[in-house]
């Protein structure tokens, strides 16, 4: 059984190596995947690496307002479980350092005709500006298309 939430938290944590092969079963079982890393102080910068790789790999067709709106707000609510509620738009004043896993497709490989979903992961450290004073952290949200 195959659910796309797990399936993005397995990407999100898995290693170098791991990451290849689950890719290619995320993949086989019919999942658009896009992978990506973002480091910065700025919330604005985490959502514009998010969504620019997710129109870059093909999770959203250039001018389809539509997706790109629900890839947009689901990137917000993954963010705000990263940083434990309410992000704002602009500058953390914590440093953050995260990978982030986008995923489209089914919610349940085992289940039929229950449309197209977004899956997205974010997680990584998040911390003062001060080595070491750093923790882990992670966020994932899932809307329907």
């Amino acid at each position: 059984m195959a659910k796309i939430g797990k399936l993005t938290i397995l990407l999100l944590i898995s290693s170098e190596e791991e990451e290849k092969e689950l890719f290619k079963k995320v993949s086989n079982l019919g999942y658009k995947i896009c992978i990506g890393k973002a480091g910065t102080m700025d919330s604005k910068e985490i959502i514009a690496a998010i969504e620019t790789t997710a129109k870059r790999e093909g999770i959203f067709s250039a001018g389809c307002y539509r997706d790109e709106h629900v890839v947009y707000h689901t990137i917000l609510s993954a963010l705000k479980g990263l940083c434990r509620g309410e992000i704002g738009i602009g500058n953390f004043l914590r440093t953050v350092g995260v990978k982030f896993v986008i995923l489209r497709g089914p919610i349940d490989t085992t289940q039929k005709n229950l449309g197209e979903w977004i899956s997205v992961g974010i997680y990584g450290m998040i911390g003062a500006p001060i080595k070491g004073f750093e923790h882990e952290a992670i966020g994932l949200e899932i809307n329907n298309i």
